[in-house]
């Protein structure tokens, strides 16, 4: 897999990369780093403490969009530790690049750095989509190569409607009156639910539904009803409407 990707990114004339799983705001979280051609001295410092000053991540989990580093970093405002971090990678190949984030089922994520040779121009859009096509499918064909032990477990309507309403924050009596059912019925498919998912409070289980896909965020919830609802008008979800004629 490793060969692939570094043979794909050498069509691009790209020679080193790193990357890091999972992709997630706080970089306490513990992270698998793959190196491709960057110094052995630089991944162990990064595996010891750059990992926790990297800004590369965060921005392309605000970004999401593949991005050009340094000139797309122009605007945003690095603290000392995270200049730090660009000052010693580009001691070590990594002074230019292109990051992009990567997405997998069940919530998997990971970012891809690319690093540019100092001959190479700065990436136009075409070599900017190039690199992260590389990334999605190296990233995706890496989790379908290693997948998780956790399996999605079956779960009838009943136990899918209690799960989306502890999701929602909702206590046993209130999901008991919402569905109509007693707050015994309710207590046992939340139990159900618990050794089903294999969690022991309903944060987890919300958790955990999340990352199985079991659940949607209110707010994504929100976005489709809004859709369906402009749809069932004959509007478009862009906001425009259709033609007259």
């Amino acid at each position: 897999m490793r060969q692939a990707t570094m043979h794909a990114l050498a069509l691009l004339g790209i020679s080193a990369a790193y990357f890091i799983a999972p992709l997630t705001r706080d970089p306490r979280i513990g992270r698998i780093i793959t190196n491709i051609g960057l110094p052995w001295t630089w991944e162990r410092q990064y595996r010891a403490r750059l990992h926790l000053i990297d800004p590369l991540p965060q921005f392309a989990v605000d970004r999401l969009a593949p991005f050009y580093w340094p000139d797309d970093l122009a605007d945003v405002k690095l603290d000392k530790k995270q200049q730090r971090f660009m000052q010693i990678a580009a001691q070590y190949g990594l002074a230019r690049g292109v990051g992009v984030a990567c997405f997998g089922p069940d919530g998997r994520s990971g970012f891809l750095g690319a690093a540019l040779p100092d001959e190479m121009p700065p990436p136009d859009s075409a070599m900017l989509q190039g690199i992260q096509a590389i990334g999605q499918t190296s990233f995706q064909t890496y989790c379908r190569i290693v997948k998780r032990a956790t399996e999605v477990p079956p779960l009838s309507n009943r136990e899918l409607e209690v799960l989306h309403w502890i999701g929602r924050g909702k206590s046993n009596s209130v999901i008991a009156e919402i569905l109509e059912i007693s707050p015994s019925s309710v207590d046992v498919y939340v139990r159900r639910l618990f050794a089903k998912l294999d969690v022991t409070d309903r944060t987890t289980a919300s958790v955990k539904a999340f990352a199985l896909g079991l659940l949607v965020s209110g707010d994504y919830e929100k976005f489709v009803n809004a859709t369906r609802a402009q749809q069932d008008e004959g509007g478009d979800p862009l906001g425009e409407k259709p033609d007259a004629s």
